[in-house]
């Protein structure tokens, strides 16, 4: 699949992002919430990160050659865990179906990366659910490594 990448602009790309919210909470599975407030935390999540993004931040499209919008990824500066420096930070990061295992999420992700270093940011850091295998994989396979991991006990 032939893939280019280009800024979002305008209320259609808004609604396509906000669209793929239910494939990003479908891969959130925990045993301490119910499957309809996770939805609702994506749902918001999402919104609250695309619907008046930062100044500094970046929203990308990944398109096919017809056109079609396969993907996107949206980053802005955050936090370094330790120094708490500004480092790049991808906030969000979803294809269609149809894009799976095609190569758009890395293409995406070099946008990213390009996009961080021409800011002058030491590194690019993400938050992914442990649940979410295929996610972690993808990440580790292009350079991620985890640094902190949140543990959480039911009560």
């Amino acid at each position: 699949m032939s893939a280019r990448i280009r800024g979002a602009a305008g209320e259609e790309d808004t609604g396509f992002m906000l669209g793929l919210s239910s494939r990003l909470a479908g891969v959130i599975e925990t045993s301490l919430h119910e499957a309809d407030d996770i939805v609702a935390f994506q749902d918001a999540y999402s919104a609250a990160n695309l619907k008046d993004p930062p100044p500094d931040s970046l929203t990308l499209i990944a398109e096919g050659d017809g056109g079609e919008r396969l993907g996107f990824l949206h980053a802005l500066p955050g936090p370094d865990g330790i120094t708490g420096r500004s480092i790049g930070y991808v906030a969000l990061l979803a294809v269609v179906e149809a894009a799976e295992g095609r190569g758009v999420a890395r293409l995406l992700l070099d946008g990213a990366e390009a996009w961080a270093r021409a800011k002058g940011y030491a590194a690019l850091s993400l938050d992914v659910f442990a649940s979410n295998g295929r996610g972690r994989r993808f990440y580790e396979k292009n350079g991620f490594a985890v640094e902190t991991l949140r543990m959480v006990k039911p009560l």
